[in-house]
């Protein structure tokens, strides 16, 4: 209890005392120590004073950081290894006996080579007995030196002889590097039927690094 409280409730038991005395008939003088009995007793009795609740502040909620976003990492760029060409072999294949026999076959190395691009007419045509063929060979000079007009043979090599103006005839065109060009020999069809095979070719010298096949079915 507050001093000030005290000496309130001291006052007023002083005045109520007083009054008290003053109205009522001369009497004993109230024995030592009476007054803090009675002013003890009156704080007593007054009714105990509930302090008021005192607020409590509530906290804030705390604010968690942000989540980071997450961001993905891009792919590594993978560099595509470089294409390389292969250069054409330069080894002989076996001969081919189909319907455009060697086509898109490197032939010969070098400076003299070779590429048969297409066959007319195709190997194992039908004929009848005897006929007159202008077997047409479309050549592309794949190798480093030109095949000049006079300097190359086409010559027969082997299988069935139809040529019809012998086994070897002069070159009568000029066929540069990269350049493609039609070889035409004359045959003639057996005169008994069958399937009949003849190899020609191109040759300088004694290198024959061209070979132009020909198939002829006579019926």
């Amino acid at each position: 209890m507050s001093s000030a409280t005290r000496n309130f409730i001291k006052t007023g038991s002083l005045i109520f005392l007083l009054i008290v005395t003053a109205c009522a008939p001369a009497a004993t003088p109230a024995p030592e120590g009476m007054l803090e009995t009675i002013v003890a007793a009156t704080v007593q009795a007054l009714p105990t004073i509930t302090p008021l609740p005192t607020g409590t502040e509530t906290p804030r909620p705390t604010r968690l950081p942000p989540t980071p976003i997450f961001t993905p990492t891009p792919g590594v760029s993978v560099t595509p290894f470089p294409t390389f060409t292969l250069t054409p072999t330069l080894t002989e294949t076996p001969t081919e006996v189909g319907v455009a026999a060697r086509q898109g076959v490197y032939q010969g190395s070098g400076n003299y080579a070779c590429m048969v691009m297409n066959q007319k007419p195709t190997n194992w045509s039908k004929f009848e007995p005897g006929t007159l063929i202008y077997a047409t060979w479309t050549v592309k000079n794949v190798g480093a030196k030109e095949w000049g007009k006079g300097d190359l043979d086409v010559v027969y090599q082997s299988g069935t002889k139809t040529y019809e103006y012998g086994p070897k005839q002069e070159l009568s065109i000029t066929v540069k590097p990269g350049e493609t060009r039609d070889i035409v020999i004359v045959v003639r069809a057996p005169s008994s039927g069958g399937d009949y095979l003849t190899t020609y070719g191109l040759e300088r010298g004694d290198n024959l690094f061209c070979q132009l096949i020909m198939g002829i079915s006579v019926r």
